[in-house]
């Protein structure tokens, strides 16, 4: 058998092939399987919070910040919020965080307040029905008395059978 010249030998690496890196997004130096590891192994916990709005009000400025992520990380007995979405700004006092709502300026200036009465919907009523085997009429008169929280009318109804 005649043998190559070395430039024409195939040449074979005994090394073997390391596993290639997880593709991070910018910014990240971890993917986030090792991220939760690195953590954990800190006593770092981290809880997702489902939230539908976050409210940061500052002395010049208000923060609302609508369908935000929201994580606690919880060491050693402290926590600490992360929170992920787009804020939009307003001047200090422009939201009402309460159950009331500004509705028109009286004669001398002072303000008519009117409670904010909570929206029903056909599916509320639908779901409070099915789930407590009543008519829809008695569902949404529960509902209402129940100022539109679908969970106790749920109760009320099931225990007053």
């Amino acid at each position: 058998m005649v043998k190559l010249p070395k430039e024409l030998q195939k040449k074979e690496k005994s090394k073997p092939k390391q596993p290639k890196m997880v593709k991070t997004r910018p910014g990240q130096s971890y993917s986030s399987r090792s991220m939760r590891r690195r953590m954990q192994q800190q006593g770092i916990e981290m809880n997702p919070i489902d939230a539908t709005r976050v409210i940061i009000e500052g002395t010049d400025k208000t923060l609302v910040i609508n369908q935000p992520e929201v994580v606690e990380m919880e060491q050693m007995g402290q926590s600490i919020y992360q929170v992920i979405g787009e804020a939009e700004e307003y001047p200090v006092g422009e939201i009402e965080i309460g159950e009331q709502q500004v509705i028109e300026k009286g004669e001398e200036g002072e303000e008519i307040e009117e409670e904010v009465k909570p929206t029903i919907t056909e599916n509320d009523i639908m779901l409070v029905a099915a789930q407590a085997n009543v008519d829809k009429d008695k569902a949404e008169s529960v509902l209402r008395e129940c100022q539109g929280d679908i969970a106790k009318a749920i109760v009320f109804l099931k225990s007053n059978k």
